[in-house]
């Protein structure tokens, strides 16, 4: 049996939600990137995933930049692909994000997992924000999954 270190058990799941949350991008129809579902675009869902992650993975909630990627908000009804960020803008801050996790884990030992940070107040260390954070990631690919069936997509595999 191979021992993990909880760091390395972390990144590997890490890994598996990113690739299903590629999955759900690859496989969204044609047309749909922008359709509204339940008040937000498929496009909403993914950014809102990428860009929490951004924001758990910081030392502080403080000074988070939301939806910078965002257009111009006159364009959001009347012509959407110059609003919503495009599969290609996501896709792309999706892997920087991926190669900084990533670093993050190879820098980092089980006992920083233990620590606190600027997220205290509302998780207890990094490691509960970590867990925190894939439980988000897996409701809101879990949400993208069910919208590709619904329109009857290619189903996204399980990694």
């Amino acid at each position: 049996m191979v021992t993990r270190t909880a760091c390395e058990a972390l990144l590997s799941q890490f890994k598996s939600s990113w690739n299903m949350l590629r999955q759900t991008i690859d496989k969204v129809p044609e047309g749909f990137w922008n359709r509204t579902y339940n008040d937000w675009t498929f496009s909403d869902t993914v950014y809102h995933i990428i860009a929490t992650q951004e924001f758990y993975f910081r030392d502080t909630p403080e000074g988070m930049g939301w939806g910078r990627l965002y257009g111009d908000p006159k364009y959001k009804a009347d012509d959407p692909e110059k609003y919503y960020p495009s599969k290609a803008v996501l896709l792309e801050y999706q892997g920087r994000l991926e190669g900084e996790i990533s670093e993050f884990f190879d820098t980092k030992d089980d006992s920083d997992l233990e620590r606190n940070d600027g997220f205290k107040e509302w998780l207890p260390n990094v490691h509960v924000k970590l867990l925190y954070l894939l439980r988000h990631n897996a409701h809101h690919i879990g949400e993208l999954a069910r919208m590709l069936r619904e329109w009857d997509a290619e189903r996204v595999g399980w990694v």
